[in-house]
C-alpha cells in the first residue's frame, strides 16, 4: 500500500481530512488490512475482578449462566462466551429472555428460573449495567454476577462487578464497543490467565464483527480493527459454520463480503428469531458444528425472517393511513397499532420515520398497559423530548434516535398533545427542521471518476456508523439512457458531464425521481462510487442516492 498516492490525490486527501485522518502513522492504520489498534482488556474497570471470579467458578465446577439479549449483539455475545468459557468447562449454559414476555435486560422471574436450575454465577452480556435491583436480588439468592455491557449508565448502576467502557469510574480509551466487543475483551482477558486456544480467540472475531455491525456501533478506532479482522476471516471462508451457511442461504458471496452485506443479510436473519419468538435459535445456529443441525437451524432462521418481513410490510401498509391522519394533528407521529406484532414495531417506526421524515412512536396494548417504541430523525433528540414528560411513563429508556416505554392508556392523548407542541416549538426555531437533504462529502466531475479511484475508496471500508461511504455530488449533469428495472423501483442509466459519461444504478427511488430526469433541466446527482463486478469484469459505477433539479 502506497500511502503517498492517498496523500497526493486531491479527492482522497480531502476525504481523509474530513475523517480526521492525518499523519503517516494514522493513515497507515486507517488503510491497513491488518490494523494494530487495540487496547489492553485490563484497562476496563473491574476486569481483574471479573476474570478472578470467572476462573474461581470454572475451577470449582460452579454452574455458569450467560445471560444475553435477544438482538444480534446479544446473540453473538452469548455465542462468543459460550464458545470461550465452554472450552474451559462443560458446566456453562445460557439464558436469553423473551422480547415479548420478559422484555429487555435482567428480570427477577428469569433469575428465579436460573436459581431453580442451580445456576451459581450469571455473566450478563449486552445488558445489566443499570439492573441494580435485579443484581441485588440474584446476590440475595447466593448467585454471583458479572455484568458485561456497553449501554450508557446514568443515575443507577448495578452493584458489584460491572465491566462497561462507559462506566463512570472507567478510563477505557474507547467508549464505542458493542456488547459483543466487551464480551470479547472478557474472553481475551481470560485467555491471558488460562489455556484457551489462540485459534478460538481469533475465530470468534467473526461474531464480534457481526454483532458490532448489527448494533450500528461506530466503525472507528478499535471497532475498525475488530471488524476488519472479522470480515477477513469471513472472506477466507468463515470459521463459524452457522454464519457461513446463513451467508450462503442469503445469497452473499463471502469472498467479497462487506459490512453492508453483514448489515442487510446476516443481521436481520439473526435478529428475526428474537423479534418473533425465540432468540436462542440464533445462538444454537452460531454454536453448532453439526452440518445437519446447522442446515436445519439456518433454514429456520431464513423462514422466520421471511415471516418477519411479511408482518412488517403488512403493519407498515396499515400504519400509512394512520400516519397521514396524525400529520393533521402535528408533526410528531403517534400511532396506535392494536393488532400488529410487537416484535416488528421498531422496524416499522423506522420505516415510517424514513418515509415522512418525522419522529414516530408506535404503541400497542401489553398486559393492560401501552408499550411504545419510537424512532427519530436528525435534529430531534427523542430521548430528551420524551424525558420532558417522564411523569406519563411506567418505564422508559432509550437514546436520541430511538426509545422504548410502557405507559397507562389514559395518558396517551396528553402525551400526544405535549409532543406535538414540543415539535412545533422546535420547528419555530428551525424552519428547515424537516428538510431532507443529502450531505455530500465533496463535488466531483465525471471525467475525474475512474476504476483506480474506486479501488482506492474501497480501502476506506468497512463502512457504517461513524465511517459512512463517501458521497459525491455531480453538478449540472445530464441523465441519459434511462432504463427501469423489473419492478420500476430500480433503474440503470448514465450521467454525463463535460462530454464524459459514467454508468449508474439507482435502487428503490427510481419512480420517485423519474419526472426530474425527464424535465430537460440541469440536474444535481448524489451518489457513491463503487465497482460493479460481474464474472471476470470490473467497471466503475455510481450508486445514485438522489437526483435533484439544479
Amino acid at each position: 500500500m502506497n500511502i503517498d498516492i492517498f496523500k497526493s490525490t486531491p479527492v482522497l486527501n480531502e476525504l481523509l481530512r474530513k475523517r480526521g485522518i492525518e499523519g503517516d502513522a494514522e493513515l497507515e492504520e486507517f488503510l491497513s488490512p491488518s490494523p494494530k489498534l487495540a487496547y489492553d482488556p485490563f484497562l476496563l474497570a473491574n476486569m481483574h475482578a471479573g476474570v478472578d471470579l470467572l476462573l474461581d467458578a470454572i475451577y470449582s465446577g460452579s454452574k455458569i449462566v450467560i445471560y444475553g439479549d435477544y438482538d444480534c449483539d446479544g446473540v453473538t455475545s452469548t455465542a462468543l462466551l459460550m464458545k470461550v468459557i465452554g472450552s474451559l468447562t462443560d458446566n456453562v449454559t445460557y439464558y436469553i429472555p423473551s422480547r415479548l414476555d420478559e422484555g429487555y435486560g435482567l428480570n427477577k422471574s428469569a433469575i428465579d428460573q436460573i436459581y431453580q436450575d442451580e445456576g451459581e454465577v450469571i455473566v450478563t452480556v449486552d445488558c445489566g449495567s443499570v439492573s441494580a435491583e435485579e443484581v441485588a436480588y440474584a446476590n440475595s439468592l447466593g448467585i454471583e454476577t458479572i455484568v458485561t455491557d456497553h449501554h450508557t449508565i446514568k443515575d443507577v448502576i448495578a452493584p458489584g462487578i460491572v465491566i462497561n467502557p462507559k462506566a463512570p469510574e472507567g478510563t477505557y480509551p474507547f467508549k464505542g464497543l458493542a456488547g459483543v466487543g466487551v464480551a470479547y475483551k472478557l474472553a481475551l482477558a481470560l485467555s491471558r490467565n488460562c489455556e484457551i486456544p489462540r485459534s478460538l480467540i481469533t475465530e470468534v472475531l467473526e461474531l464480534v464483527a457481526v454483532g458490532t455491525i448489527g448494533d450500528v456501533m461506530p466503525l472507528v478506532d478499535e471497532n475498525r480493527s475488530l471488524v476488519k479482522y472479522g470480515l477477513r476471516l469471513m472472506r477466507l471462508g468463515f470459521k463459524n459454520k452457522g454464519l457461513r451457511r446463513l451467508a450462503e442461504l442469503s445469497g452473499v458471496d463471502y469472498n467479497n463480503i462487506t459490512s453492508t452485506n453483514v448489515a442487510f443479510s446476516l443481521v436481520p436473519r439473526i435478529n428475526a428469531a428474537g423479534r418473533l419468538g425465540d432468540a436462542s435459535l440464533g445462538v444454537r445456529a452460531l454454536l453448532s458444528d453439526d452440518d445437519d443441525e446447522v442446515e436445519r437451524l439456518c433454514t429456520k432462521l431464513m423462514e422466520t425472517n421471511t415471516k418477519r418481513r411479511e408482518l412488517q410490510q403488512e403493519a407498515f401498509e396499515n400504519c400509512i393511513s394512520l400516519a397521514d391522519d396524525e400529520l393533521e394533528k402535528g408533526d410528531f407521529i403517534m400511532i396506535e397499532a392494536d393488532h400488529a406484532h410487537e416484535g416488528i414495531l421498531g422496524i416499522v417506526a423506522g420505516n415510517l420515520k424514513e418515509r415522512y421524515n418525522r419522529p414516530v412512536v408506535i404503541v400497542s396494548p401489553n398486559d393492560g398497559l401501552l408499550k411504545g417504541t419510537g424512532r427519530s430523525i436528525e435534529g430531534i433528540d427523542l430521548y430528551s423530548l420524551l424525558n420532558r414528560h417522564s411523569e406519563y411513563f411506567v418505564k422508559f429508556g432509550g437514546h436520541k434516535a430511538a426509545c422504548g416505554f410502557t405507559m397507562e392508556t389514559e395518558n396517551l392523548e396528553k402525551l400526544r398533545t405535549s409532543l406535538n407542541e414540543d415539535v412545533a416549538g422546535l420547528l419555530a426555531d428551525n424552519e428547515k427542521l424537516f428538510d431532507k437533504t443529502i450531505e455530500a462529502d465533496m463535488d466531483i466531475i465525471v471525467p475525474d471518476t475512474s476504476i483506480e479511484l474506486a479501488r482506492a475508496l474501497e480501502l476506506f471500508a468497512p463502512f457504517g456508523a461513524g465511517n459512512p461511504e463517501p458521497v459525491f455530488r455531480f453538478e449540472k449533469a445530464q441523465v441519459v439512457d434511462w432504463k427501469f428495472l423489473s419492478d420500476n423501483k430500480h433503474a440503470r442509466f448514465s450521467v454525463m458531464q463535460h462530454g464524459s459519461a459514467i454508468q449508474c444504478i439507482m435502487f428503490n427511488k427510481a419512480m420517485d425521481v423519474y419526472s426530474r430526469v425527464t424535465s430537460n433541466k440541469p440536474l444535481t446527482v448524489y451518489g457513491v462510487m463503487d465497482i460493479n463486478r460481474w464474472k471476470d469484469r470490473e467497471n466503475v459505477q455510481i450508486r445514485v442516492l438522489d437526483i435533484e433539479e439544479a
